[in-house]
Formats: structure tokens, sequence, C-alpha cells
């Protein structure tokens, strides 16, 4: 490494120190808006603390073209930062030290050769965040300099954002794929929905300015099929969200950028779209509900219980729910937020509950017109909170944006229907472990319109079937389940389930060594609500119609009818027993038979202690459990 000198973020110049106390320098590339580098800035400090005595320099050195100065003070101030970080304005130190990425370190020795380059440690790769770093190649590298003793690996592989180095091309004028022209509709139609300001996307890609310091990491997670986020195999099914990019549109960022990333004609760039600020909604909501008058206080390490938050929305009346939106106050340390209906008791209702959802990658879907979800008159709101600590102490008020139908142009009630399969064990070491479950009581005269499969950390693949009478139709094919992003897939057509006998699925989870984010792979692993437990869960959202048609009846007396209501009552006291002995042997604890608040889990006592102990004794029993369940399949039916 030569010499360098560059501006400071304090006013003051930057370069190795000739301080014959300082024996290491450890170059630190950092970038304001790498979610890596936001991670890994506090931990850099602490390092640069912990070595200070020992004669370690740590300096910080910002490459991007895309972040200002005035950014990177930011990026210090909010991270807290004591070592010196400066402005590579030309890309020089980047250029000569071989950097690529954002974190990437370098220790160089007093004679200004680099002895280690790489990462810091392992726990994070592109899609993967494990538990806590197994690997500390940095530290250990600094520990063997300092002992006199050869750095055990010397060259490991940053994982970063890329840095956008120059590039050994001039900007071809004559090129015919402009930023102006083609590539700005591309960002439009794929990227900017999520990449704008205060929106899920790490940075912004609506200006110029901000796309061509993306542009090399932009093709980069875009060939690797990490963006656009999407997952399902597009052989099976046909979804009205897809995100999926054509290769004309990749072909044409590749061209812009051999080109040189041209800007081309002013005159072409197509207006700006329009997004209802703070929402991905169409238009701003009727209505807002807070999961809480303060704020949740997030601690910063450890780990956080589920946290449940009980709202009284105000609805003295019904209310059509034609679109709801959960959306954080604090994307950084929500993992994922649930809306549920809680209904006042006694009331008559079919499914589970579910409103909205925040969950990474999940956007937003307006029913079609004239569908709504009721929810009754009295009900409350719950939100279901799980927060992840990163580091930095952080505060969260989570919302829910409601955009209400008008009842009497409500032609089909929607309702969420849940697939859940407890009663599994992963066992230790496993790779490809299949739990299956299913949907019980659709609707025979409704439709099918989305699904959202759920599992954690070992979830490996999904599949989604439906039993008709021709045969088995796969509606959804997820080959490669990732818990970073997960979707709800919304059906192109909806499916009418008249012909359908059943749906069905099946959770593929790994266990083994060989998945990068298993917490332990020899541990056995049953249900549960941290991402360390699992869960094989499915919600379906159906639509049943409302009306004439669907209030047709049969008369009494007609044989057939009488015929099929005796057979469904069988089979739904089959179920609703089968149900009640599933629910006691998994909860159950203490074997006496009967269920107190204490022996299930917070999720499952929110939401369904209630409507099971009808006698109000602070138990649920069997024969509760079963008349409860029995009574829902025969609403739903």
């Amino acid at each position: 490494m030569d010499p360098f000198s560059l501006p400071g973020t304090d006013g003051t110049a930057v370069s190795l120190s000739t301080d014959p106390t300082v024996s290491l320098h450890v170059l630190c590339f950092l970038g304001t808006e790498c979610p890596l580098a936001r991670i890994y800035g506090p931990r850099l400090d602490a390092l640069a603390n912990q070595y200070a005595e020992r004669g370690v320099q740590f300096i910080g050195i910002n490459s991007n073209i895309q972040d200002s100065m005035d950014e990177l003070r930011r990026y210090v101030k909010d991270h807290r930062l004591t070592f010196p970080v400066a402005k590579d304005y030309d890309r020089r130190v980047a250029i000569q030290s071989g950097a690529t990425r954002t974190p990437e370190v370098f220790v160089i020795d007093r004679s200004g050769t680099v002895r280690y380059s790489g990462r810091i440690d392992d726990q994070y790769e592109p899609g993967i965040a494990r538990k806590q770093a197994t690997q500390h190649d940095l530290q250990d590298a600094i520990d063997a300099l300092l002992a006199n003793k050869p750095v055990p690996n010397p060259k490991t592989t940053a994982m970063g954002c890329l840095i956008a180095l120059p590039r050994n091309t001039s900007t071809d004028s004559e090129s015919k794929v402009t930023y102006c022209d083609q590539v700005s509709r591309v960002l439009q139609n794929h990227c900017v929905e999520c990449h704008r300001a205060d929106e899920i996307g790490p940075f912004s890609l609506e200006d110029y300015d901000d796309v061509i310091g993306w542009a090399d990491m932009s093709l980069e997670v875009i060939g690797q099929h990490r963006m656009p986020p999407w997952h399902a195999d597009p052989k099976h099914g046909s979804f009205a969200n897809s995100r999926h990019m054509p290769e004309q549109d990749k072909q044409i960022l590749v061209d812009w950028v051999d080109a040189g990333m041209p800007y081309g004609d002013a005159r072409k760039l197509p207006p700006a779209r329009e997004y209802v600020a703070g929402w991905q909604l169409s238009e701003p909501p009727d209505q807002i509900v807070t999961m809480n008058d303060t704020p949740f206080h997030v601690p910063a390490t450890g780990t956080v219980e589920y946290q449940y938050f009980v709202v009284d929305p105000g609805f003295a009346e019904d209310k059509w729910i034609r679109a709801a939106e959960v959306v954080p106050g604090n994307r950084s340390v929500v993992h994922h937020s649930i809306a549920f209906v809680r209904p006042p008791d006694g009331a008559d209702f079919r499914d589970i509950g579910f409103l909205s959802a925040y969950v990474p990658g999940q956007r937003p879907s307006e029913l079609p017109t004239g569908y709504a979800q009721r929810v009754r008159a009295g009900s409350k709101l719950v939100f279901q909170m799980h927060y992840t600590p990163t580091g930095k102490a952080a505060e969260d008020v989570t919302r829910i944006g409601l955009l209400f139908a008008d009842p009497n142009e409500v032609t089909h009630e929607v309702f969420v229907l849940g697939g859940v399969e407890q009663e599994f064990e992963i066992p230790p070491g496993a790779a490809n472990h299949a739990v299956d479950g299913d949907i019980g009581g659709f609707p025979k005269n409704g439709t099918l319109l989305s699904i959202t499969p759920h599992m954690h950390l070992r979830g490996k693949a999904f599949r989604f079937v439906a039993q008709t009478k021709s045969g088995e139709q796969t509606l959804l094919d997820v080959p490669n389940y990732d818990f970073n992003w997960q979707h709800n897939y919304v059906l192109s057509e909806p499916l009418p389930l008249s012909n359908v006998n059943q749906l069905s699925f099946t959770a593929v989870f790994d266990n083994s060594a060989d998945n990068p984010t298993n917490p332990d792979p020899s541990e056995f692993v049953t249900w549960g609500d941290q991402t360390w437990q699992e869960m094989a869960v499915t919600f379906v959202a159906v639509a049943k119609p409302l009306g004439p048609q669907a209030n047709r009846r049969e008369t009494a007396d007609d044989p057939a009818k009488q015929k099929r209501l005796h057979e469904q009552q069988k089979t739904n006291e089959q179920e609703a027993t089968q149900f009640a002995e599933r629910y006691i042997k998994r909860f159950d604890s203490d074997d006496d038979g009967v269920l107190t608040k204490h022996e299930l889990p917070d999720s499952v006592r929110m939401f369904s202690f209630r409507s099971f102990d009808h006698d109000g004794d602070g138990q649920i029993s069997h024969e509760e459990i079963r008349v409860e369940s029995l009574s829902r399949l025969q609403r739903s039916r």
C-alpha cells in the first residue's frame, strides 16, 4: 500500500500513521447504505477500541460514488464510530488495495504490506444470517500478527455490497440504450417499488446518481436471481403479483452498463410514479390503527419473545375491508408483524382472523372489486410482533392501514383459512424432512385467491396441491424456500373449489449441517414460535359469493340433500374429534386431560383459549375443543 491522504468526516486529513507505536493499520471499506456495513460498523469500532492500546489503528474508507460526505458523516454519527473515516473520492485507495466490497478489511503492517484481506467474520453471506459467527477472521489475523505468528487464513472473500469501481470503457454516446429511455423504465417496473425513500430497499434507485453507484451490484443480484425477490417455480401456477423479470429487461441493464451507463435525452425520462407516502396501498388508508400509544423498546442484543398488542379500533358496526397493510415503525428491528382480528365473544365467524402482515418481501394485495373481508362490530385487532435486535437499541410503533368497501357493493366475502401441522419432530441432521398438512373446512361454492407458506430457518421447500375429481393439481411449488423473503402468492385466476376434494401442502425442512442458516443441526426440532424452532403453516384466502345465488336452498325433503348433509355431519364429527385429541395431546404437559392457560404458548393462548373455554372455568376440556371445532366446521361448510 502506498501512502495516501484523504478528507475525513471531521474535517482533518486521514492517512496511514507514521507513529512508531502503530504496528498495524486496518483499512475498513464501508458504505452508508450497505446493510452489512451498517451491521459491522459498530463491531469494527469495538475492535478498534479493543486493540488501540496494542498499536492497531483502524481507518474507515468510503469509495462509493453515490455516498456524499454528508451521508458519510451521518453514518459515522448514527453508528457512533470513534476511529477516523475518510472519503475516497477518486476511488484510488480502493483500486490500489483491490477492495471491491463493503464491508471489506485490509490489515497492513509497518512496511505497508497487506497481511490479511477479506471479511470480518463468517456470520453473513448473501441471503444468510447465522445466529453467530463461527470464524472471526479479522480478529484472528490481528492476534496472530501481534504475536509474530503466521496469519491462519490471510485471504478470505468479503460478502458485502459491490463498490462501483471505474471500468475500462468510455461512455458510448451512440448507445441505443440510455438511462432516460429504457433503463429508468425497467427500474420503475421492477425495482423502485421497494428501492425508494422510506421503503424496505436499503438504497434508492429513483435517480441517475444513485443508480450508477449501484449498477454493478444490481447486475450481480439480478444475475444470481436474488432480485427481484420471487421464489415460485414458473412451471406451476400463474400469479398476479409475480416479480419475475423478463430476460429482455435484464439484457437492457447489461447493455447499458457495458456502454458506460449513458444518461441520454432528458426529454425521454418517464414521469415519476406516485406512491402513497409511507404505504404501498393504491390510496391513503381510510383508517390507521397503531399497535400502542407508546413505542416498544427493542434492546440492542438478546432475544425478544413475541410481543402481543391488543387494540380497539372502535368499530361500532361491521366493517368490510378491501385492503390492509401493516407498516413497521422501525424496519430495522421488526422481523415480522401479523395483524389478527379478535371478534367479540359469541360472534359468528369462520376464519382464523388473519387480516394482514408485514414480512420480508411481501407486499399488500388489494382485493378485486366487490370482494372484501368482514370484521364484526366490537372486534379488536391483535398485533403479533417479532423483533430482532441489531446491536443498537431501538424503538418501534407499528401501524396498520385499512381501506373500507361499501357494504352495498360487496359481492364476495373473503376469509383466511389456516393449514397448520404441529405434530412433527425433525431428527438431527435430516436434510429432507417432509411434513404434510391440509386445509380443512373450505367452502365448496367458494374460490381460492391466494396461498402464503410459512416456515422458519430450516424451511427448504414447499408445495401446495389441490385434489380434484380429475386428479392432483400443483398450485404452487417453491423449490428453494427463503425465510428472508416470504410471499403471498396471489393466483392470476381464482380457483373454483366446487370440484376440489382436498387442499393440502408439503413443507420440507433441512436440519443438516449443510444448511448455513441452521441454528443447531444436532437438535430434534419441534413446533414453536421462535425462529430456532419450526412451523409448518399455510394461510389461504378464500372468497365465498353473497346474494341470491349463494343463498339458494334445496327443498327440505330432497333425499339427495338429506344424504349429503348426513354424510357431511359424520365427517365433521370425526374431524372435530380427531382435532380435539391432537390438541390435548400436543399441549397437555401434565397429562390430566385438560388444558390450562399456562400450558399453551402465547400465540395459541391469545387466539384460542377464550373461544374454547365455554364454561369460563379457566381450563378447556376435550369436549369443549370438540364442540367448538365442530361448530366452526359446520359454519364453514
